[in-house]
C-alpha cells in the first residue's frame, strides 16, 4: 500500500467517524423516545383495563 493509499484510507475512516457517532447518538435517542411511549401507552391501558374490565372485552 503506497503513502498516498494509506493516506486516503485514513481520511476516509476519519471522515466515516465524523457522523457515525452522532448517528448513533440521534438513533439511541429516537428508540428512548419510542421505548418511552410504548411504556406510557401500555401503562395507561393496564390502568383503563383494571378500571373498567368489561370495557376491556369489547373485540
Amino acid at each position: 500500500m503506497s503513502t498516498g493509499q494509506r493516506a486516503a484510507l485514513v481520511e476516509l475512516t476519519s471522515a466515516l467517524h465524523g457522523w457515525v457517532g452522532p448517528a448513533a447518538i440521534t438513533a439511541g435517542v429516537l428508540l428512548l423516545i419510542v421505548a418511552l411511549f410504548r411504556r406510557s401507552r401500555s401503562t395507561l391501558a393496564k390502568k383503563r383495563r383494571t378500571a373498567r374490565p368489561s370495557a376491556a372485552e369489547w373485540w
